[in-house]
């Protein structure tokens, strides 16, 4: 029954993890989907946690008496690892296209948002190095041939020197996968947060020449160009303050009438 258990965590945990990992990449998913895998990422880990609640209750106990150091780095990671998902869900729900929301700082909130989802998975990372022999040995067990323990003789069982060389090269096969997941994601986050950068000052740059053109256009008498759009064709033309298109750098596409144009506007 406690093999059981673990298989199922260890399923969960891998589940939890690689759908992680899909929402870094929005260009391949989408806004779309992008939002219901963080919900469903969020409902994930809340029942996670759920699960392993007696954990952290005997953990929290300990740590409050005489708990080892080992002990209080652990519970120190899974602290850190709640708490950059409620961010990550928190800041997602609040730029999300469900909501809506008028922000007049939008990309201060995706910028947290990006933050919180690289800092979190590598808070990840370490929480999974720190739980590798745990993870060896599982998948170890699940991917084990049925009933090969039950007929191997006892004499042939692994001795302890041969059982940890085991387990960490289960360990590096494993960690080996999610290393190459995570570098990938971590490149594609740190690249979305490089283009709203840029962004960021070519629309500080844009807003400039913007005041410039209307000090001109107010001193100048002429109606014809008071508070109207002066973008051409080839210009990028906004229509909100969130500067949204897709693809492109904020990724907050939404096309209600079939155009294939982001209705907020894009560069044409």
């Amino acid at each position: 029954m406690m093999k059981i258990k673990q298989k199922a965590h260890w399923w969960i945990d891998m589940l939890l993890f690689f759908g992680f990992l899909v929402a870094f990449f929005l260009s391949l998913t989408g806004i779309e989907l992008h939002q219901w895998v963080g919900i469903f990422g969020g409902l994930l880990a809340a029942y996670h946690l759920l699960v392993n609640w007696n954990w952290v209750d005997v953990v929290s106990r300990k740590i409050f008496g005489s708990g080892s150091g080992v002990v209080q780095i652990k519970f120190l990671v899974d602290s850190l690892l709640f708490a950059g998902f409620v961010l990550i869900v928190g800041t997602g729900l609040v730029i999300s296209t469900w909501l809506n929301i008028s922000l007049s700082n939008y990309d201060g909130w995706l910028s947290m948002h990006i933050i919180a989802s690289i800092t979190t998975l590598l808070i990840l990372l370490l929480k999974l190095g720190l739980h590798w022999r745990w993870i060896s040995r599982t998948t170890r067990d699940i991917f084990a041939e049925p009933g090969l323990q039950l007929v191997q003789p006892a004499k042939q069982q692994p001795v302890p020197i041969e059982r940890q060389f085991m387990e960490r090269r289960d360990f590096i096969k494993v960690m080996g996968v999610i290393a190459v997941g995570s570098l990938i994601a971590l490149m594609s986050a740190t690249k979305s947060l490089a283009l709203l950068q840029d962004e960021e000052t070519n629309s500080i740059s844009q807003s400039a020449t913007s005041d410039t053109e209307q000090w001109f256009i107010n001193n100048s008498g002429d109606p014809r160009w008071y508070g109207m759009d002066s973008s051409t064709d080839g210009s990028c033309s906004i229509q909100c303050g969130k500067r949204c298109s897709y693809p492109g750098h904020c990724h907050r596409y939404m096309d209600t009438n079939n155009n294939n144009r982001c209705d907020f506007g894009e560069c044409a």
